[in-house]
């Protein structure tokens, strides 16, 4: 009841620090499929675009608090859609996933702290939803703060500490899921480890020269050295992809299927990282150059 408790403190109002954002049709698309799913009393239950419950059992706390919070909930869709469109690259990434009419995104928020959520994002496919829902397709994942929309240093800071927790994650977990962990603790293991440290490391220096705020106001000189920090970042990102997909790979040809889901979503949140430095590099460097196509 936690997380009902949390999102019950805003009374039902439509959250106000949403930025107006014109969206593309991928985008559109997108919000006209979200599916909320929310952890409550034990277990994940599932929402439709209009807030009805396709899994899981509804109880009376639940049903109040859906009848009184229509535009909150509404609102929540939007800040979470407006997060993905300016502080990530998963719904680009992923498009291939979002692009039809039946391709529905599952948006499942975890309570951390003080009004922040983390969302995990799944894709599927809407004749298929209830009938087969663990064959959903895991696109990534995103930090909210319902209290404040902004972003300091763009988002970089929460990017890099949860590619840190999920290393510690599939670490923890290969103990217990893979059969042969020896044989892969010192070549894989140990070196993702070593490379993910490393990239924190150098992530925590490098995102103190990126402006903590407004970019508009940015000096040009401050652009460019951000620019060149970003590609550095990624470097190092595209080196711990390249040998996690390695890895990977290697736990399916031995058909290690107990474990190689967490490396593959893992994997994915890098992708997904890069993706993201990549669309800021290309937006940064267009203010830069003072040169637009529009």
């Amino acid at each position: 009841m936690e997380t009902l408790n949390v999102l019950g403190k805003f009374s039902g109002k439509r959250l106000e620090n949403i930025p107006v954002i014109q969206h593309n049709n991928l985008f559109k698309r997108v919000r006209e499929n979200f599916h909320l799913e929310l952890f409550l009393r034990g277990g994940h239950m599932l929402f439709s675009p209009y807030y009805t419950v396709l899994r899981g059992e509804s109880f009376p706390e639940l049903a109040g608090f859906l009848a009184q919070n229509e535009e909150f909930m509404d609102s929540l869709k939007d800040f979470i859609i407006g997060t993905l469109f300016i502080y990530s690259a998963v719904i680009e990434e992923n498009a291939s996933y979002l692009a039809s009419e039946q391709d529905v995104l599952i948006s499942r928020l975890r309570y951390r702290d003080h009004g922040r959520f983390e969302v995990k994002f799944y894709s599927h496919y809407q004749d298929e939803l209830l009938n087969s829902y663990n064959d959903k397709i895991y696109l990534g994942r995103a930090f909210i703060d319902l209290k404040k929309f902004d972003k300091e240093h763009l988002g970089l800071h929460e990017l890099f500490h949860s590619l840190l927790e999920q290393n510690a994650k599939i670490q923890e977990r290969a103990v217990h899921k893979l059969r042969y962990f020896d044989d892969y603790k010192k070549p894989y293991l140990d070196e993702i480890d070593y490379l993910v440290k490393e990239l924190n490391a150098e992530a925590l220096e490098r995102i103190k020269l990126i402006p903590r705020n407004d970019l508009k106001s940015t000096p040009t000189v401050t652009l460019i050295e951000s620019i060149d920090n970003l590609l550095l970042l990624q470097n190092l990102m595209i080196e711990l992809k390249d040998f996690t997909i390695e890895f990977e790979n290697k736990l399916r040809l031995a058909e290690e299927t107990n474990y190689v889901k967490y490396q593959f979503k893992f994997s994915k949140d890098l992708t997904n990282g890069i993706e993201y430095l990549s669309k800021l590099y290309y937006l940064i460097s267009h203010k830069v150059s003072r040169y637009s196509l529009l």
